[in-house]
């Protein structure tokens, strides 16, 4: 079973929440429910848990203040708010997941079945070879007119520079517009095996196919998509790559 805890200062939240998660999974063992982050955080490693249900906007110690203290932590965290504002430093925080009020029990069952996967990687291949990864939160938010999509990561090869917006190239051959700054999707992205290769351009390093030696050369994506390596990202690039 897997060891659950939710935290939400609305104990209605917390009610509706345990009964989705029951309807989503009978592999959730809900272990403890808090309505402090603050009398939570003590008790955390004691219970040990292996995910953390976890409310944003709360008295005392919010959900991304309570995160904080566990800079190294042992346990996937999954997001739950009203408040669709927050995706972005929920990826920021390594989130598995972010889930909007009132949670679907879809959309909560997909969540949890990303979390059983995350848990059995990890016991079959061991912590040390998602150190180039780190991509818990296998999703990055993109705003949108209608409010924010939700890309996954596996599917961008690129990202590229327009000025003040973003062109994110995805493998099905569309274009998604941002407009939010590259640099705020390097620094989003920094730890999720993306890489900046040119002030103009962020590269899924899942993605390249070849490297074409030169001044900085260049890299070919699984595409054919050819993009320049600036010479001043060379040296760095080679060592991410391991040359």
């Amino acid at each position: 079973m897997i060891k659950a805890i939710l935290i939400d200062d609305e104990p209605l939240s917390i009610e509706a929440l345990k009964m989705k998660i029951l309807k989503a999974s009978d592999e959730i063992e809900i272990i403890k429910t808090y309505t402090s982050a603050s009398e939570a955080m003590v008790k955390i490693e004691k219970l040990a848990p292996d995910v953390i249900f976890l409310d944003v906007e709360m008295p005392e110690l919010d959900g991304f203040q309570f995160l904080e203290n566990f800079p190294n932590r042992c346990f996937e965290v999954i997001i739950s708010t009203a408040h669709d504002e927050y995706a972005i430093q929920a990826v920021r925080q390594s989130a598995l997941d972010f889930l909007l009020k009132p949670v679907s029990v879809l959309e909560l069952s997909t969540a949890i079945d990303r979390l059983i996967q995350k848990l059995h990687a990890k016991n079959k291949a061991g912590k040390s070879s998602y150190r180039m990864v780190d991509a818990q939160f296998d999703k990055i938010p993109v705003p949108s007119l209608r409010g924010i999509t939700f890309v996954p990561l596996t599917d961008i090869l690129y990202l590229s520079s327009e000025g003040n917006y973003t062109m994110i190239y995805l493998e099905n051959k569309q274009k998604i517009v941002s407009s939010r700054n590259l640099g705020d999707y390097e620094a989003m992205m920094a730890n999720l095996n993306f890489f900046r290769i040119h002030h103009s351009t962020v590269i899924n390093l899942w993605h390249i196919r070849e490297y074409l030696r030169g001044e900085g050369g260049s890299v070919v994506l699984k595409d054919g998509t050819e993009l320049d390596v600036s010479k001043r990202r060379k040296k760095e690039f080679m060592e991410v790559i391991g040359f």
